[in-house]
This record gives C-alpha cells, structure tokens and sequence, in this order.
C-alpha cells in the first residue's frame, strides 16, 4: 500500500470502503489482476549499493534488469520468450548470477551477464544439462556466498569429492571451473560462514540418521563436534554470526515445545540459557528472519511469522524507522530486505493481508523513504478482503489455527465457503500475508478458510509430528472440524462447501470428497497426491529412506501398506458424489503425471463428473503467466457453474 493512500484510508474501516457504516460491496475483478506475474521481484543491492537488481516481466515471462538508483533508470538485460529468470544475486559490482527454469522441472540453469547486458554465459547446467554438456557444470550443486575480496569467483556448494555429499568450492565466473575449498565432512544439511566468508559451521546429518554439529576456528582446522541428536528429537542448529564473528544465533528446541532463538559463544562453547527470542506457540528459531548491518557489523532485529508477522528490533535506529512507518501504514508489515554494504541506503517491502507489496528505497542519511516500485499494480488494497486469525479445537482436543478471510460488502453469515490447505504437508504453514487465491475467491464471494492442521511446520516438533502417517486420517478431521466449526459460527452455509489446494492441499481436496462426501459440493485439485505409496522412492539415499518411512509409511510393512492403500483417494473414487477440477504439469518432479492420469481414469471409471487438464510445459504448479491465468479462469468458470455465490459481488 502506498503512503499515498494513507489520507484516503484514514476515513475507512480496516482500509475498507464504507456506506453508512457498513462495508461497500466491491466489483468483480478480472482473473488476470490476481494472477498476473509480480511487477517487480527479487530486488538486490550491488555491493557498491548504485544498484539494484531485479525480475521484471517482459513478453510474459519474468526476466533481468538492473535499477540505475543515481540515474533512476531500469535497463532489461535478457530477453527470455520461453523460459524465466529466479533467484538473481550480485557477482560483483559488474558480473550478474541468476537462474533459469527449465520447463518447470525444477532443473535451474546458472546463468551469468554484466550489469551492462554483454558478455552472457552459462555456468551450471541444471539436472537437465541445458545449453552445455561439461561435466563439472553438472556436479554444482547451490550458490553461498559472493567473497568480497575475490571479485573473480563465487563461493558455491558442488559435489567433487563425492557424488552424494556437497563440499563449498569456488566457481570462476569466467572459465566456470570448481575448486574445492572446505571438502565435506560428511552428507552436510548446511554450513555457516563467518563474516571474513570463512567457513565455520558444518551440519551433518549421517547414515543413522543423526544430526551432527561440526565446528572450527578458522580454515584448515579439524572439525569438532560441538552436539549431536537424532533427527526426530530436540536439539540446536546454527543460523548464523553475529557481527564480532564469535557470537552465533542458534534455532534450539531443547526442553521446549516450540523453538527459541538464542546466542552461542564459540569462545565457550556455551549456549546462552536465556533466550534472544522465544514465543510458546509460534517456532522463533527454526522461522527467524535475522537482518543485518555489514555497515556496522551488527544484527538490528529479527522477525518470525506469528499469528502475523513479529518484529523484534535491538537497534533504536530501526525500531524508529519501523514506529514512523507503523503509524504511517498500520497493519502493514515492514521488512528491511536489505541493507546496502555501506548501510546508506536500505530496501523495505511493505505488505499486508490485502496488499501484495509496494518496495521503497530509504536513504538513512537523508531519512527520507521514496518509493521504488508497486508488486501488483492491478490490486487495490481497500477492495481486498482482510485476513483474520482464527482457532478452534479438534474433536480430540488438539487446539488448531488458522486465518478466515471473509468476502468485503457481505454479512459473515450463511456464505459460500472454501477450505483451501496448503501443501507441503510437513514444515510449511499458512501466514498471514497477501494470497492471490485467497482474494480471488473472496473477490467471488466465497469465504475463505485456511488451516494449519497437525503436521504443519511452525508450531514446534510435537505439533508436526503428530501429523505423521496420518494423511486422510486425523490431518484430514482437522479439515473436517474445520469446516464444522465455521458451519457452527453460522459463517458457513453447509450445502455450499468447497475444498481447494495444490500438492499435499490437492490431494486434502480429493480425500475430502472421498472420506467425507456429504460435506462438499465440489473440489479442486491443483497437482495433487492421490495414490501416497506412489511418492515413496524405492531406492534413494538412506536419509531420504528414513523421512518417507516415518512421516509417510514403509512398503515393507503391511500395516503401513494397508493404511497407504486406504488413504489414498485413487483406489475410492467411487465414493465421490461431486463435480471436481483437476490440474497437472506434464513435467512435475514431485507430482508425476502419472498421478493424474491414475486419478482421471479411476473417476471415469466410476462416472464421476470431473474435469481434467494437463499443461505439456509446466510442472509443479504453472510458472507462465497465461497458463497460470487461463487455469484460474477455469476455476472461476467452474465454481460459477457448480456452487454459485448467490449475491456476490
């Protein structure tokens, strides 16, 4: 939301239109403004803080361009029809790095170019080998660092030594040669650099399923173990150093619920007792965001996703900034992306339920914010339908929460209702924030409900495990009891439910059809699991083994065998009693196709009415702004057809 609109959204209620006190009714938008590709994104300071890079779209597809913040111009330097650009990170203050997507199967490209367009190249291939069959391309792995003092190479993780084990090499950004600097010291889940881009913390997570803690001094050093704890129990990880390169903020659940965040001294070895942060029902530690002054080598605050975005501010300078924005654009989240390396200048995307985002540039000198650049455009905040935290208790007693988002000009009774999961299942969750789904079936209408059933991430280890093994079974009553309770509150009308999601959320929509077919009128089924058994790998490393075992099921058992065929929507498809729309990507790594094509041909078979629709170059979930737009115009068409929102907007 712009500071622009604040005068105008002083005279509304929560930034909504009011008539006699009562919320306006507002029109029905175009599918496109929900879905079209982000105007801006990805938004980078050059290390000498001139420029910023960014993803624009261009033709449709999101591509590279560079903001001259003295000349305040903004110069495209590809020109991608086909594919798309991600992930985009300084080399230098003249070398590019960026990603490419390869038709959605997730097999990115490392591409490079100067900030003047010239000179592009290809440095990894991706899985795919795209545009270059040199074998060591092939073994890089992920970006880590750009060394400040060796502007010629980037620090990157690249399996040399062992095909299975990720060690941190240098890449010449001119030959693309890798040269190993720290070899791993097993299967490493992550290291940690110190601010000299030395490499101090390797976390190793080994055959018997253990995590390892390894630490050194400085370079060249034997590793220590400082702890070590089995995967599935309480222990600490490091996040990352503060400025005086001795001190370590560490994600620690050890004899809590949920994790804290707290300081480690590795002088010591000693873990500060007292937590930095903590929150008994939020994760602080394992969701931490940790912003940083390289100006002043120091940490100014942190943040973590609550029941809304929680900002704890250590430095009086930015608690400041954040007061004066706070009073300027209320409800809002202010987030300081980045800091320029000579602290002058600092990034902040501000952004809220009904806001995708507007990105400012402030000069702490000068203490004046200037806007960069609007995320949406087409979306006006005060038509947007607000996000409101919610909870109720499981018919077991677990307590469970979740966001409702009502439609804007309709009274909270007796509505629509779409129950939209989301995927993952285990670690993601549900924050409040912009959702363009979201607001496009509220747009319709329909409320809106979101939960965070058990096993999703966030609310500490005990709360996702208790989700494990139990696809179709209590993870699915929670979606049940969700539905119910709304219905309870007299929001809901229960003749007009929907369940929606995409991946682990499509397969909740199919399941929900299926084990409780009285309480939907239809589904939607975006790249969703429907045979479980199907998603275990039958031969993968033994870390991978042991996940799929425990949080899904292990096919050498028969009782884990009988509970993955009866929970899985494909062989029941003969219990639905409702219209359902599918969707898949032809090249999805996570999904396969062939989950669809087993989906489709079961609910043929059974006469079910169904549509069904596969996109040849897509994957998990539709990256190209037509196809993405055209899937959700047959969503509208459908939910019109099938569960009309009698006096929508």
């Amino acid at each position: 939301m712009k500071l622009s609109q604040c005068l105008v959204l002083a005279l509304c209620l929560n930034g909504i239109r009011l008539i006699g006190g009562v919320p306006a009714p507002v029109p029905e938008l175009p599918v496109a403004a929900f879905f079209q590709s982000p105007a801006i994104s990805s938004l980078v300071f050059s290390p000498n803080g001139k420029y910023v890079l960014c993803v624009v779209p261009h033709e449709r597809r999101q591509n590279l361009a560079v903001i001259d913040l003295e000349k305040g111009t903004k110069n495209l330097l590809t020109n991608f029809k086909n594919r798309q650009v991600v992930s985009p990170q300084w080399a230098s203050d003249d070398r590019i790095l960026y990603r490419v997507d390869d038709d959605g199967q997730e097999s990115f490209a490392l591409y490079a170019v100067n900030r003047d367009g010239s000179d592009p190249s290809i440095l990894a291939s991706g899985y795919s080998k795209y545009g270059t069959t040199e074998e060591l391309n092939v073994r890089f792995s992920g970006l880590l660092r750009r060394p400040r003092q060796d502007p010629q190479n980037y620090l990157v993780t690249a399996r040399i030594n062992n095909n299975d084990w990720n060690d941190v090499a240098r890449l010449n950004l001119k030959t693309s040669r890798l040269s190993v600097v720290v070899p791993a010291p097993g299967n490493v889940v992550s290291y940690v650099l110190d601010h000299a881009d030395e490499v101090r913390f390797a976390v190793v997570l080994d055959s018997t399923q253990t995590y390892r803690v390894l630490y050194r001094d400085r370079i060249g050093q034997e590793w220590t173990e400082l702890t070590s704890y089995h995967r599935d129990e309480q222990g600490w990880m490091p996040l990352a150093f503060d400025g005086d390169n001795r001190t370590v903020f560490i994600a620690s659940d050890v004899g809590r619920p949920t994790s804290a965040l707290h300081r480690f001294d590795t002088t010591t070895r000693l873990i500060d007792p007292e937590p930095v942060w903590a929150d008994e029902t939020f994760d602080v530690g394992t969701a931490v965001s940790i912003y940083f002054d390289r100006s002043r080598m120091k940490t100014v605050g942190f943040s973590y996703p609550g029941e809304r975005p929680v900002f704890h501010w250590i430095d009086p300078e930015f608690a400041a900034i954040d007061a004066r924005l706070n009073a300027s654009l209320p409800d809002t989240a202010h987030v300081p992306l980045q800091i320029s390396e000579d602290g002058s200048r600092v990034i902040y995307y501000s952004y809220s339920d009904r806001d995708p985002g507007v990105y400012y540039l402030y000069d702490r000198k000068r203490q004046k914010l200037t806007e960069l650049a609007v995320v949406q455009p087409s979306i006006d905040p005060a038509e947007m339908a607000p996000m409101r935290p919610v909870s109720y208790v499981a018919r077991d007693g677990l307590k469970l929460h979740g966001y409702l988002t009502l439609p804007v000009g309709r009274p909270a009774k007796n509505l629509p209702l779409i129950v939209h999961p989301h995927g993952g299942p285990y670690g993601p969750r549900d924050s409040w924030s912009f959702v363009s789904e979201v607001q496009f079936y509220a747009n319709r209408g329909f409320a809106v409900l979101q939960v965070n059933f058990r096993g999703s991430g966030g609310y500490g280890r005990s709360f996702e495990a208790a989700g494990y093994k139990r696809w179709g079974l209590e993870m699915q009553d929670d979606l049940t009891d969700g539905v119910k309770w709304a219905i309870g509150e007299g929001i809901a009308d229960p003749a007009r439910v929907v369940i929606s999601g995409a991946s682990y959320g499509g397969y909740a929509a199919m399941a929900g059809l299926v084990y409780t077919p009285d309480l939907y009128r239809a589904g939607i089924n975006y790249v969703g699991v429907v045979n479980i058994a199907n998603l275990i790998p039958k031969a993968v490393a033994a870390h991978r083994t042991y996940w799929h075992r425990t949080r899904l099921g292990d096919l050498s058992d028969s009782e884990d065998r009988k509970r993955l065929r009866d929970t899985s929507p494909v062989n029941f498809a003969d219990r639905i009693r409702v219209p359902v729309l599918m969707a898949y990507g032809k090249n999805d790594p996570r999904v396969t196709i062939d989950q669809g094509y087993d989906i489709e041909r079961a609910l043929k078979k059974s006469g079910v009415p169904y549509e069904f629709f596969i996109e040849e170059d897509e994957g998990h979930g539709f990256r190209r702004e037509e196809k993405r737009i055209a899937f959700y115009e047959r969503i509208d068409a459908f939910l019109k057809q099938h569960v009309p929102a009698a006096g929508a907007n």
